[in-house]
């Protein structure tokens, strides 16, 4: 950090500087005046780690409230670019296609006929009317890379800030800013009631018959197109690494993106990347052990890892006949 970050600094003229949390709340203000878009109202730009670190201190005091006390989390996304909405991946584009939430039943039963051969571990036997297959296969689906309606999470703020610089990510752009979106899942919650003798707030589990009303294959309560925070089901050793979390999209052909709502800013914030700073917050990751195999476990990040290992001991050769 500069000498203005620092905390309790002496300028040249023997008066005190900024604190850390003074200069990023200042910054973030400069970003706000300048772009008041999709409702969010606390905005930070960070070059470090540390910054970062320190801005996702300042926005819990922003987004949690005393009524939420100690016991308030927030989840965390990251974006290779500050400017993607927060919308699935079945609301994209592909070769040429609009993508819809009402492609989900063609997407799901073409994966479960060919798939079932070669998932190791299945899910409960896809019944009809058995709505923990249903999300057990949407999760798989989703796992695999075919689009769904669900939005990934995590509770690891690292992780967050991992995927945000992701150097195999092919949306990271040289000149442009990344981001870390911050959401509050208890305060998106408030807009359900999943349970009457529960607070306003609760995070349902994906397989409870109260989520389902909402957000199950054969949901039939329409009214909102307010995505829900919800529990995944812990099938993937890449969900149990990253602590995935979610949010959950209803099943209606057009989707509004989760920061485009008028109340989002009671909920959700972003934390801004520094585009020059991507590289420098990648080293530093990974001196904290936030690494690709950390948070993919699995024997072609084991290859992935070894190898940049191989290149980076920078191992002679010419001594070898």
């Amino acid at each position: 950090m500069t000498d203005a970050m620092h905390m309790e600094n002496m300028d040249s003229e023997g008066k005190r500087t900024k604190s850390t949390s003074e200069a990023l709340k200042m910054e973030g203000q400069n970003i706000c005046d300048q772009n008041q878009t999709n409702n969010i109202k606390e905005v930070i730009r960070v070059k470090s780690v540390a910054e970062y670190l320190e801005a996702v201190d300042i926005i819990f005091t922003t987004l949690c409230n005393i009524n939420q006390g100690s016991n308030c989390q927030l989840w965390y996304r990251g974006h290779a670019q500050e400017s993607f909405d927060l919308l699935p991946t079945i609301t994209r584009k592909r070769n040429g296609l609009q993508l819809n939430p009402l492609f989900e039943t063609a997407f799901l039963s073409k994966f479960k006929s060919s798939a079932i051969a070669y998932v190791e571990k299945l899910p409960k036997f896809p019944l009809n009317d058995d709505v923990n297959a249903y999300w057990n296969w949407l999760f798989i689906l989703r796992h695999y890379g075919l689009p769904a309606r669900i939005l990934d999470w995590s509770r690891d703020a690292l992780t967050g800030l991992f995927f945000a610089t992701n150097p195999e990510d092919p949306s990271l752009t040289p000149g442009v800013d990344a981001a870390v979106w911050l959401l509050n899942p208890v305060k998106l919650n408030e807009s359900f009631s999943f349970h009457s003798f529960l607070k306003p707030g609760y995070i349902p589990s994906v397989e409870e018959p109260s989520f389902n009303l909402f957000f199950g294959p054969e949901s039939d309560i329409l009214n909102t197109l307010k995505p829900a925070a919800a529990i995944g089901p812990l099938n993937t050793t890449r969900i149990v690494a990253q602590r995935g979390t979610f949010t959950v999209f209803p099943r209606v052909k057009a989707l509004l993106a989760l920061n485009k709502f008028e109340d989002s800013d009671k909920y959700l914030t972003k934390i801004i990347i520094d585009h020059e700073s991507i590289d420098k917050i990648q080293t530093q990751l990974r001196h904290y052990g936030i690494t690709r195999l950390a948070l993919y476990p699995d024997m072609e990040s084991i290859a992935s890892e070894v190898f940049q290992e191989v290149i980076d001991e920078g191992i002679n050769t010419t001594e070898i006949d």
